[in-house]
């Protein structure tokens, strides 16, 4: 094996030794904090559309504040906006309702939760 061989061998080994080791040590993803349920994209006989649903506290402590980012999508299911809906006082152990309209001109079809952020 020539010098230039080895090296490359060495160089190759020790990428992979450094790929296999930056998967090690990660920690797992922990559990949410909430869960988002009953969440609803609907157009009342008025015009006007809204977002609606369930946050539920998974802990013994209360959430003081939390934010939701919604995605707002077209007919063909692409991503054409956001919004956020704060909810505020949710009991440990416990649930609140939220339901707020949404603030755009678009053309609106669909909409889902993309992020919760316990502030």
């Amino acid at each position: 094996m020539t010098r230039r061989q080895s090296l490359v061998r060495w160089v190759g080994s020790f990428g992979l030794l450094m790929l296999v080791a930056s998967g090690c040590g990660k920690e797992e993803p922990t559990e949410s904090p909430v869960k988002v349920e009953d969440f609803r994209y609907q157009e009342l006989p008025s015009g006007t559309r809204i977002v609606t649903g369930v946050v539920r506290n998974l802990t013994d402590q209360p959430i003081a504040n939390l934010q939701l980012e919604i995605g707002l999508y077209d007919r063909h299911n692409r991503l054409i906006g956001t919004m956020q809906v704060p909810v505020q006082h949710v009991p440990p152990k416990g649930s609140k309702r939220f339901r707020q309209s949404l603030d755009t001109d678009q053309d609106v079809h669909g909409a889902r939760v993309r992020s919760v952020l316990v502030l």
